[in-house]
């Protein structure tokens, strides 16, 4: 369970009720993390849902034999792990602890079904989610061009 002043200050979460904050302590735990942990991997199966509270997160995609490449570092307070709520359900991406780090962890399963249950959380986090989404598309982007042009 994690505490409704540790989600208050979680940007996915702005916009919520203090009732709507309360079900989701429910249902978020934390976990902490080793340096070089990986969190999840590319095309693996999308189950959770994750904020970095502290720490330091690379999303990487692999872009050849045993080659990685670092399209985006999450800083704390940030979500990521976006495709646990996007079908197929599928990570796009892989994630490792750049350092020890302490991370929300959320159920697909029971945020889906708090989401079904509360029109207004459901919204205001998909709504934070397609704004996270967008920002990566133009993060990558940007460094992809920044590959080909270097």
């Amino acid at each position: 369970m994690v505490p409704i002043e540790t989600l208050k200050n979680l940007d996915i979460f702005d916009g919520l009720s203090e009732r709507e904050l309360e079900l989701l302590t429910g249902i978020a735990e934390t976990v902490e993390l080793p340096k070089g942990s990986i969190i999840f991997k590319e095309h693996d199966e999308a189950n959770n849902l994750f904020i970095l509270l502290h720490g330091n997160v690379a999303i990487q995609f692999e872009v050849g034999r045993n080659r990685d490449v670092v399209v985006h570092s999450v800083g704390s307070g940030q979500a990521f792990g976006w495709s646990a709520l996007v079908q197929p359900y599928k990570f796009t991406a892989t994630a490792r602890c750049i350092n020890a780090s302490k991370l929300v962890t959320i159920s697909r399963v029971k945020l889906r079904n708090l989401m079904v249950e509360d029109c207004h959380l459901g919204f205001v986090i998909m709504e934070k989610l397609a704004e996270l989404v967008s920002e990566r598309v133009r993060e990558t982007r940007i460094q992809l061009i920044s590959m080909l042009h270097g």
